[in-house]
């Protein structure tokens, strides 16, 4: 009996213990999208990362997200806001809010 109730408190315990280690590692990952859509919109021509630091502001989706960031000019400027659609890893679409 001692024996049954110890298996049941240790199961109790890695359940109620479950979502604390199925957490993903999101603080690495936004810093990639952060850094793959700051990289789209230089190769598109619309924002240079030299002129430029990027700061995640939101995502949301699933497998493809659209994540939105903010550019902070290094020098003088506005600060810019831009949306990246990413998918698998690749920005499918990067364009700069108006």
């Amino acid at each position: 009996m001692k024996a049954l109730l110890t298996v049941v408190a240790a199961s109790a315990l890695v359940l109620a213990a479950a979502p604390l280690l199925a957490t993903p590692a999101y603080a690495g990952e936004r810093e990639d999208q952060v850094s793959l859509c700051a990289s789209a919109l230089d190769a598109q021509g619309l924002a240079k990362q030299d002129d430029y630091r990027a700061k995640f502001v939101k995502a949301k989706g699933g497998a493809a997200q659209t994540v939105t960031i903010k550019l902070i000019p290094n020098a003088e400027g506005q600060s810019l806001t831009a949306e990246c659609l990413i998918k698998k890893g690749e920005v499918k679409e990067a364009a700069i809010q108006s």
